[in-house]
Protein backbone atom coordinates (compact mmCIF):
# COMPACT_ATOMS: atom_id res chain seq x y z
CA UNK A 1 0.00 0.00 0.00
CA UNK A 2 1.64 3.32 -0.84
CA UNK A 3 1.85 5.72 1.58
CA UNK A 4 -0.88 8.21 0.87
CA UNK A 5 -3.28 5.64 0.31
CA UNK A 6 -2.43 4.06 3.68
CA UNK A 7 -2.69 8.24 5.79
CA UNK A 8 -6.02 8.05 3.95
CA UNK A 9 -7.05 4.59 5.43
CA UNK A 10 -5.73 6.18 8.40
CA UNK A 11 -7.69 9.29 8.24
CA UNK A 12 -11.03 7.56 7.44
CA UNK A 13 -10.63 5.49 9.90
CA UNK A 14 -10.71 8.62 12.55
CA UNK A 15 -13.27 10.34 10.67
CA UNK A 16 -15.60 7.53 11.33
CA UNK A 17 -14.82 6.92 14.80
CA UNK A 18 -15.21 10.46 15.88
CA UNK A 19 -18.38 10.90 13.88
CA UNK A 20 -19.83 8.00 15.50
CA UNK A 21 -18.96 9.62 18.59
CA UNK A 22 -20.41 12.67 17.87
CA UNK A 23 -23.71 10.97 17.02
CA UNK A 24 -23.97 9.30 20.13
CA UNK A 25 -23.81 12.70 21.86
CA UNK A 26 -26.46 14.14 19.53
CA UNK A 27 -24.48 16.44 17.66
CA UNK A 28 -25.28 15.28 13.87
CA UNK A 29 -21.69 15.23 11.88
CA UNK A 30 -21.69 16.50 8.50
CA UNK A 31 -19.33 13.43 7.29
CA UNK A 32 -16.32 14.86 5.08
CA UNK A 33 -15.34 13.18 2.03
CA UNK A 34 -11.56 14.74 2.51
CA UNK A 35 -10.95 16.17 5.31
CA UNK A 36 -9.41 15.78 8.54
CA UNK A 37 -12.02 17.99 10.24
CA UNK A 38 -15.99 17.48 10.44
CA UNK A 39 -18.50 20.08 11.02
CA UNK A 40 -21.29 19.06 13.57
CA UNK A 41 -25.05 20.46 14.19
CA UNK A 42 -25.11 21.62 17.38
CA UNK A 43 -28.33 23.72 16.93
CA UNK A 44 -29.35 21.82 20.87
CA UNK A 45 -26.67 23.31 22.59
CA UNK A 46 -27.61 26.17 24.81
CA UNK A 47 -25.92 29.34 23.48
CA UNK A 48 -27.48 32.17 21.00
CA UNK A 49 -24.00 31.84 18.58
CA UNK A 50 -21.87 28.99 17.39
CA UNK A 51 -19.22 30.63 19.44
CA UNK A 52 -21.38 30.48 22.72
CA UNK A 53 -22.62 26.88 21.58
CA UNK A 54 -18.49 25.44 21.41
CA UNK A 55 -17.57 27.11 24.62
CA UNK A 56 -20.47 25.77 26.67
CA UNK A 57 -18.95 22.04 24.67
CA UNK A 58 -15.29 22.89 25.95
CA UNK A 59 -17.05 23.86 29.56
CA UNK A 60 -19.29 20.79 29.93
CA UNK A 61 -17.49 17.99 27.99
CA UNK A 62 -13.21 19.74 27.87
CA UNK A 63 -13.37 19.24 24.20
CA UNK A 64 -12.27 22.38 21.95
CA UNK A 65 -13.85 22.87 18.78
CA UNK A 66 -14.16 26.15 16.55
CA UNK A 67 -17.21 27.94 15.68
CA UNK A 68 -18.44 27.47 12.09
CA UNK A 69 -18.89 30.76 11.78
CA UNK A 70 -15.29 31.78 11.57
CA UNK A 71 -15.66 29.94 7.60
CA UNK A 72 -18.86 31.46 6.77
CA UNK A 73 -20.53 35.45 6.33
CA UNK A 74 -24.00 36.67 6.71
CA UNK A 75 -24.50 35.43 9.49
CA UNK A 76 -24.52 31.68 8.78
CA UNK A 77 -22.68 29.30 10.53
CA UNK A 78 -24.29 29.61 13.88
CA UNK A 79 -25.65 26.55 14.60
CA UNK A 80 -22.37 24.32 13.41
CA UNK A 81 -19.03 23.96 15.22
CA UNK A 82 -15.71 22.44 13.51
CA UNK A 83 -13.82 19.47 15.18
CA UNK A 84 -10.57 18.31 14.38
CA UNK A 85 -9.79 14.57 13.76
CA UNK A 86 -6.49 14.68 13.01
CA UNK A 87 -5.43 12.85 16.55
CA UNK A 88 -4.33 10.31 17.79
CA UNK A 89 -6.66 7.35 18.40
CA UNK A 90 -7.00 7.31 22.08
CA UNK A 91 -7.84 11.65 21.75
CA UNK A 92 -9.84 10.82 19.67
CA UNK A 93 -11.63 7.92 21.90
CA UNK A 94 -11.65 10.27 25.06
CA UNK A 95 -13.25 13.06 23.67
CA UNK A 96 -15.81 10.91 21.92
CA UNK A 97 -16.40 9.46 25.93
CA UNK A 98 -16.16 12.86 26.98
CA UNK A 99 -18.73 14.17 24.19
CA UNK A 100 -21.31 12.25 25.71
CA UNK A 101 -22.46 14.26 28.84
CA UNK A 102 -23.88 16.40 26.22
CA UNK A 103 -26.09 13.55 24.79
Amino acid sequence: MTYYRALSVAYEAKRDLFCRALARAGLAPSIPDGAYYVLADVSRIPGKSAKERAMHILRKSGVASVPASAFYHDGRGESMVRFCFAKEDAVLEEAGHRLQILA
